[in-house]
């Protein structure tokens, strides 16, 4: 689905303030962002320890207007490490219990929790997000990207329905 493009993208601003952030390892702007909730650039992404250089690209190629969460998950701490993103952009790293038998549950409980916020939360809203899925070594996790892939455009249909019924 294609998002629409508004004359009103200018309700964004920014401006500079303290930044929120309580791990050093995020980014260190104190470029604050406040965003009109209709005109967000929503960008999630997901992935695991093999994904985090792909996650450095994508994050790089993001807009500065962009907002929304990348969540990495990894097998200790010790792999958590910095990663440049716009200032809307947050990282959050999930560290993995000891069992193996759990990869990809932490990751996805968190995907969709925020999908639950941004998303679900206002699904007329039509608010679009582009999505950057990984972890791709679990088939379990795979299955669920599809279905959210299958809601999502679900979502994005009835809304842009709704929108044209009540224009």
């Amino acid at each position: 689905m294609q998002k629409n493009k508004s004359s009103d993208e200018a309700k964004v601003a920014y401006t500079r303030g303290v930044s929120a952030s309580n791990h050093s390892d995020e980014h260190t702007s104190s470029d604050f962002i406040f965003i009109c909730p209709s005109h967000l650039e929503c960008v999630l992404a997901a992935g695991d320890s093999s994904d985090v250089a792909a996650l450095r690209d994508w994050c790089a190629s993001l807009p500065r207007k962009s907002y929304g969460r990348v969540f990495i998950e990894v097998d200790s701490a010790a792999q958590i490490e910095a990663l440049d993103t716009p200032p809307g952009v947050g990282v959050t790293w999930l560290v993995r219990e000891a069992d193996a038998a759990l990869t990809g549950h932490r990751l996805m409980e968190a995907v969709n929790a925020w999908l639950d916020e941004w998303v679900r939360a206002d699904p007329l809203s039509g608010r679009y997000v582009h999505l950057w899925s990984g972890a791709r070594t679990s088939d379990d996790v795979t299955a669920q990207w599809q279905s959210i892939r299958t809601e999502l455009a679900e979502i994005w249909a009835a809304a842009a329905e709704y929108r044209e019924q009540h224009a």
